[in-house]
């Protein structure tokens, strides 16, 4: 079967940001190289090739584009066994160790041509061989091969010239040979944790980055392994601390044949580790915990180009019956054990934390009191330092969860037989645990339904301030507060969206409310008028008389006029207005809840509000329709006997100081 050297780099994935995988691929070769010769001075040298003269770009601070890469290791070399697995694709010579056999097409998917030079001994000679990897000549070319004689200063070696960088791949790389050298260590780190690892080293002109030594300097042994058994699997988690690192990110990386395939940032799982920033231990020093899980399951299951893993995802039950592991069955494993060998580092941290939920609960958002007391663990998952607003979303979420779990109770309970609870003392416990519960989270939606009418009535007063350039609020900003404007009671939910009770706590109990409609559009009224009322209110029957006689018991009109408003013209009287809104509702004729038209009683009392400021020529108004001043001189009141109508004009002033009044006994009561 012949084989598409192009088809097959085509078709080999490789990520912009894995750019340095193919590099990688080549230094954990030149690992396997040296654990094959069983030498003890085993090296890696990866030294970096730039554009032009990289040495004096490097002295002056500045560094050109890496244009490739050398690795040089004094391993077994290229003898026949290797040499012969290297020109087989997808080669098992080497899958005792997790190889693929495909790790070097990834250096055809970044670099043009790839050269070998390797010195090497084979049947008791030691030989010299040139090879070309390129897609230019079509795969794999020895371009010599010659039997050479070694002193005693000689030895074996392999240097592999990864050349000509392609884009997108050469645009993403890191420049600095430390950061290389961090990322190879990253990589291979599972060699340092688990055996001892040859020296590498990368260079770059007369800079040089020993992996080894900065290994040694800034990681130490966090704790003991942990040995987690899953299924038929064991999986061994080692944790380090890494002191002196430029990334303060916590992760758990999953490695397979010691190396790392892919990682998860820790701080997304436990709720006290935040993002980029670094934990303190015992001595006061920061470091940034590493997390690396190995076992036999990630080897087997972890994919052909060693960048995720072929375990099962998202099917509850179906892994049981067929044998095979979920990753969220790791997943959740490892982020359990882990969270218990960094609680002592972040205890402060929980502890400082809980104050502040508490604090900003007690303060700031009294509704979710009851989550203190029996939702603590649930406190538990929220992270730490977050500002108010986040807060109150996180909070949002959990009371929402916790009321949800407390009805599930209540439905339970309530199918529970009678007798259950008279005999068994354990239902009996369960009832009154509910009930007490039940009890507390209504204290705390009637605590909600306050807060809620402080604010309301705080932003009521803020749209009667003059704003920074100098104008006041509009009517309709008024109006919207306290009912949507364009629509009516049958299209809101009308105890959630409307405050009302501003005005008058009977108002939020009526039976059909029109906002800023024209009267011919009323479904209950047939009448040919554009007028459009502000607020037209028709109240609930009286309970012992028949619908057919009478449709309403009362009916309310409200007319709001623009903060400091003058300049009214004597068409212009809001008192006459509304006068003729209540004309025209009693001339119509109403329908009642089956559509049959009825006739509206005539002593069907009407309640008239008016609601502005009381400028001189309000006070004209009122003065001439009789009306008379309230004690307190903040508005005024009166009777039109023709219409039948109870008439009020308030001024903004009266009608947000009457709100407080009313409502300041449970705004104390709350501490707000």
């Amino acid at each position: 079967m012949d084989i598409s050297l192009e088809g097959r780099i085509n078709n080999t994935p490789l990520a912009e940001n894995k750019c340095l995988l193919p590099l990688f691929e080549c230094v954990v070769n030149s690992i396997h190289s040296i654990e094959d010769s069983k030498i003890n001075n085993g090296y890696i040298d990866i030294i970096l090739l730039r554009e032009g003269n990289q040495t004096e770009l490097i002295e002056d601070g500045n560094l050109s584009p890496i244009q490739g890469f050398v690795v040089v290791d004094n391993g077994v070399g290229f003898n026949y066994i290797n040499y012969m697995s290297f020109c087989t694709s997808d080669s098992t010579y080497k899958k005792s160790r997790g190889s693929k056999g495909v790790g070097r097409f990834l250096w055809l998917k970044a670099f043009t041509e790839i050269l070998i030079e390797s010195v090497f001994e084979e049947e008791n000679n030691f030989y010299k061989r040139n090879i070309e990897f390129s897609l230019f000549c079509k795969g794999v070319q020895e371009t010599s091969k010659q039997k050479i004689e070694l002193n005693n200063e000689q030895e074996f070696y392999t240097k592999v010239e990864l050349k000509n960088f392609l884009n997108p791949y050469k645009g993403k790389c890191p420049q600095k040979c430390e950061t290389i050298g961090k990322q190879i260590l990253e990589h291979c780190i599972s060699y340092f944790i688990l055996e001892t690892p040859p020296k590498i080293r990368v260079i770059d002109g007369k800079k040089e980055f020993n992996i080894n030594t900065y290994f040694n300097q800034n990681l130490e042994s966090f704790s003991d392994n942990d040995v987690i058994k899953i299924k038929e699997y064991t999986f061994n988690l080692k944790g380090i601390k890494y002191y002196n690192s430029s990334d303060s990110s916590h992760k758990l990386f999953y490695c397979a044949n010691h190396r790392t395939v892919i990682s998860e940032n820790l701080h997304n799982y436990i709720p006290n580790l935040i993002e980029k920033r670094k934990i303190r231990d015992r001595e006061g020093r920061l470091f940034t915990y590493l997390a690396f899980v190995s076992s036999d399951c990630l080897d087997q299951y972890v994919n052909q180009e060693r960048t995720n893993f072929n375990l099962i995802h998202n099917h509850e039950g179906f892994t049981e019956d067929i044998g095979l592991i979920a990753y969220k069955e790791i997943q959740n494993e490892l982020i359990s054990v882990i969270s218990n060998n960094l609680s002592p580092f972040l205890q402060g941290l929980q502890e400082e934390k809980q104050k502040e939920i508490q604090k900003y609960i007690i303060e700031e958002a009294v509704e979710y009191r009851p989550l203190l007391k029996y939702a603590t663990d649930k406190l538990e998952s929220i992270k730490p330092g977050l500002p108010p607003e986040k807060l109150e979303i996180e909070l949002h979420k959990i009371m929402s969860s916790y009321e949800l779990s407390l009805k599930e109770t209540g439905v339970k309970i309530l199918r529970t037989p009678l007798e259950h609870f008279e005999r068994f003392p354990e239902y009996s416990k369960e009832y009154y645990d509910f009930l007490e519960q039940y009890n507390d989270l209504g204290m705390s939606k009637l605590a909600r339904y306050v807060i809620h009418r402080k604010i309301i009535i705080s932003l009521f007063e803020k749209n009667l301030i003059v704003d920074s350039d100098g104008r006041y609020s509009l009517e309709k900003d008024i109006h919207e507060i306290i009912f949507p404007m364009r629509t009516s009671s049958d299209e809101i939910n009308v105890f959630e969206k409307q405050n009302l009770w501003i005005i008058d706590e009977r108002l939020s109990y009526h039976e059909y409310l029109s906002s800023d409609q024209s009267l011919k559009r009323l479904e209950n009224l047939d009448s040919e008028s554009n007028d459009r009322p502000d607020l037209l209110v028709f109240n609930h029957p009286i309970a012992f008389v028949p619908d057919e006689e009478q449709p309403y018991s009362s009916v309310v009109v409200i007319e709001f006029k623009r903060p400091t408003r003058e300049g009214y013209s004597a068409s212009e009287d809001p008192i006459a207005q509304v006068y003729s809104y209540i004309r025209q509702v009693r001339s119509g004729k109403h329908k009642n809840k089956d559509g049959r038209l009825i006739s509206l009683r005539e002593d069907t009392p009407f309640y008239a509000y008016i609601i502005c400021d009381l400028t001189e020529e309000i006070q004209t108004f009122a003065v001439n329709s009789s009306l008379t001043p309230t004690p307190d001189l903040q508005g005024f009141f009166g009777f039109n006997p023709g219409l039948k109508t109870y008439i009020e004009v308030l001024s903004f002033n009266k009608l947000v100081k009457d709100a407080k009044q009313r409502n300041n006994i449970l705004f104390k009561k709350l501490g707000i």
